[in-house]
């Protein structure tokens, strides 16, 4: 699922900034569909510049009425309020581009989805503290180790082992305060968790 929205933003962002169309696109072009195609992946209507300028190399100038004919007709389906909950949800920003009459419906599925979202990223950051909370505590565990084979060792001086003793005494401080961090991530990712599973369910119509 993670893998799927990263690959759906990555689309959208090569969809707006890369050339649009080669020669024979441009030469072939219905100007109608590609407005409508443009539409219903939720592109505004000033996407025809950069196909102007894909084209103008090739001495081909678009039809700005037949674009954005089909350009409204392809929002219709963008539009609705079941892909206004699905894009939100893969993280898509929206740049207000529904026309009034379908905006305020869009914008209902966009809220819920941008709700479930912005939960599902709480629970992968609290996810991810955790994961390096362990994943230090473990590396401490390994040091105190090391230095306590060195503290107890026959030929360890005095003056090394009064530092050792001090190094032991912060790797010892931070590990309880990791573990103090480990309590509070669990915590608010168990809210954080059942929140997002409310989330899922008030909005299990779309």
């Amino acid at each position: 699922m993670k893998l799927q929205r990263a690959l759906t933003l990555i689309l959208l962002i090569l969809l707006a900034s890369c050339a649009t169309l080669n020669e024979d696109e441009c030469i072939t072009a219905d100007w109608q569909a590609i407005g409508y195609e443009d539409g219903a992946n939720g592109l505004p209507d000033s996407r025809i510049g950069a196909h102007r300028e894909a084209c103008a190399k090739h001495g081909i100038t678009p039809s700005l009425s037949n674009y954005r004919d089909g350009h409204k007709e392809g929002l219709i389906s963008f539009c609705t309020p079941r892909n206004g909950f699905n894009r939100a949800r893969n993280g898509y920003q929206y740049k207000g581009i529904c026309p009034p009459l379908l905006e305020p419906n869009f914008l209902d599925g966009y809220e819920a989805g941008r709700e479930i979202y912005q939960a599902e990223s709480n629970v992968s950051e609290l996810e991810k503290q955790q994961s390096n909370n362990e994943a230090e505590q473990q590396n401490i565990e390994q040091l105190l180790q090391e230095k306590e084979a060195i503290l107890f060792a026959r030929g360890t001086s005095e003056t090394r082992r009064r530092a050792i003793y001090e190094e032991i005494a912060q790797l010892k401080k931070r590990q309880g305060a990791l573990e103090q961090q480990r309590d509070n991530t669990i915590r608010n990712l168990t809210d954080a968790d059942a929140w997002l599973k409310e989330l899922r369910n008030r909005y299990s119509y779309y």
